[in-house]
Order: C-alpha cells, then structure tokens, then sequence
C-alpha cells in the first residue's frame, strides 16, 4: 500500500530511544547537548561496537536517568534522514513500564521528571514524536521514516504498521457533487456539523453501481455516470480493516443531472476540512479532476500519515 523509501549508498548509524511509563506517566529529561539539544525526550543514544542493540537500549538508559531496565519491548523503528547527508540514523523505539533504581539526572538529561501522558510537552519534543507516539501506547509495532530539512523542519514521513498484514479489506464508495469551487454538502440535524458519509459496496454489486445508488440515496440525484477520481485507503490505528474507498464527483455543470432537494452549496474554502475529510489538502486535489490514489494513517481523529500519488 505504501512505498517505503529505500536508501542505496546510504551508512547507516544505530541508535536507540526507550519511553519509560508508569501508569498514565511517562519520564522524560531535557537533553542538554548535542543533537536535540533543548528538547524533552526519552533515554537513548547510539549502539558502540560489539554491542546488541537491546544492551545499548539498557546502557543508555542507566547512563542518562540511573534506573536499570527489568523488561522492555521494541515498538518501532524509525529512519531518519537529513537533507544533504548520506547517513541515516536508524532508531530502534522501546517502551519501557518495569524498572528499578532511582531517578538520577546526567551531564546529558536534566531536569529529568514525570509528565502526565495527555500533557507531554509536545511543543518542546521532536516534530516526529507526535505522529508515531500513539503506536507506542497500543504498543503497535511500526516502522516509520522522517525527512527533515534540520531539527526544526520536517519534509516528509512515511509510517507503516507491521500489523496491516492481518487486516481485512473493506470497499465503500463516496460521491462529491460539485459546481466549479462549490460542493453539495447534506446537512445534520446540528447545522454545527456537516456529513459526508461513506456507502460500502454491496456484495455482487459493482462499484460504479454503488455511487450511482450513493447518489439517489445521499441527494436524491439520479444519474446514468459518474466520474471516478480517487482510490483512497483509510487505515484506522487499531481497527482489524482498511477502509478502500473509491471517489466519485458529479460535476452538476456538465451533466444533465437535476438536483430536487434544498441541500446547501458551500465554497470549498469556508468548509472546515476536519469534518469531512482527513486533511485540507483533499478536496482541492479532488477537484482538480485528475485520478490519483491516496492513504491515510488516523488515530482517532488525528492523521498520522498522509500520502498522496498519481494514478
């Protein structure tokens, strides 16, 4: 479904970073110099010579915090990239909640201390932490590559869940109605929020089919076609299935299409995007009316993961 990036010619250094929790805790230390210098985060640092990436894990824990490791799990593995360079720092992600010792601060981690899991200083971690921490607390393996153009500007990530293998297929169909830069939008009984629900594909039932039925049952519009743009895959973080669903528009000025209802026409620019779609980006590449595919990571309603490609 996604194309990780592959890194010919590229050496590769070995780090690691351990998350410690305690119930709904999790211990961090302000990182005082070298890279990430100024920002909370985990314990973790490169893997020396003759050591097991696991070991590393635990001496850097030790080193940074005091505490010793009873018993960890590797969530994730990230690549990282910068721009300009043909090193990539490949971190190897543990979560931690059995432990021992006392809490020390180091030369490398001070203040180090305990944050309330809904209140961990975001705003002062790496730009990457927030997409791939929500796998850490389900405790669902990933690996993950970020691109960044310097600690503070990132270009691009790709995650991908080792998990999706088990999962299940689920086809649906949506259509959007549009007049040049307007969309048909059906509204709810709280006129706060908008709804653009998905249909999915009856069994034996084709897809074109779908959309037309779509159509007659979301709008009252009848119609003999539509037009196919997108191929969208929703993966929902914890859910045993992908949402496939397949995009259709009715462009009501080139069609013979009669609109009966009194739905509203809304500029696509005043629609709050969250409420309809995964991101802003997505109606106004719809409405280009050129086919492309696109996948989507969500967690809750926040999207983790975001690509698009031409079809």
């Amino acid at each position: 479904m996604l194309e990780y990036p592959t890194f010919k010619n590229y050496s590769r250094k070995l780090m690691t970073l351990t998350l410690i929790f305690k119930n709904d805790e999790i211990l961090l230390g302000m990182k005082n110099r070298g890279m990430g210098k100024g920002k909370w985060n985990g314990f973790g640092g490169k893997v020396e010579p003759n050591e097991t990436i696991d070991d590393a894990a635990k001496r850097e824990v030790k080193e940074e915090c005091g505490l010793d490791v009873i018993s960890m799990e590797k969530i994730g593995i990230i690549d990282f990239e910068y721009v300009g360079s043909k090193e990539i720092l490949e971190g190897h992600i543990y979560f931690c909640n059995l432990f021992e010792g006392d809490i020390i601060e180091s030369d490398e981690m001070a203040p180090i201390k305990w944050f309330k899991i809904k209140d961990s200083p975001c705003d002062t971690m790496w730009i990457d932490h927030k997409f791939w921490f929500p796998m850490i607390l389900k405790q669902i393996p990933f690996k993950a590559h970020f691109k960044y153009l310097n600690d503070d500007t990132m270009l691009d990530s790709t995650i991908i869940l080792q998990n999706t293998v088990n999962k299940t297929k689920e086809t649906w169909v949506n259509v959007v109605v549009k007049k040049y830069n307007q969309i048909l939008v059906c509204k709810h009984v709280d006129e706060s929020e908008y709804i653009n629900k998905h249909k999915r594909v009856m069994t034996e039932e084709s897809i074109e089919n779908a959309a037309l039925r779509y159509l007659k049952s979301q709008y009252e519009i009848t119609t003999e076609e539509v037009q196919k743009i997108a191929v969208v895959n929703i993966e929902l973080l914890d859910k045993p299935y992908i949402q496939e669903i397949h995009f259709f528009v009715l462009d009501v000025e080139s069609t013979n299409a009669t609109l009966t209802n009194n739905y509203q026409w809304f500029d696509i620019k005043n629609i709050q995007a969250q409420k309809l779609w995964p991101d802003d980006k997505f109606l106004s590449t719809l409405f280009m009316m050129k086919p492309f595919n696109a996948y989507f990571l969500i967690d809750n309603d926040n999207v983790l993961c975001s690509k698009y490609n031409d079809n």
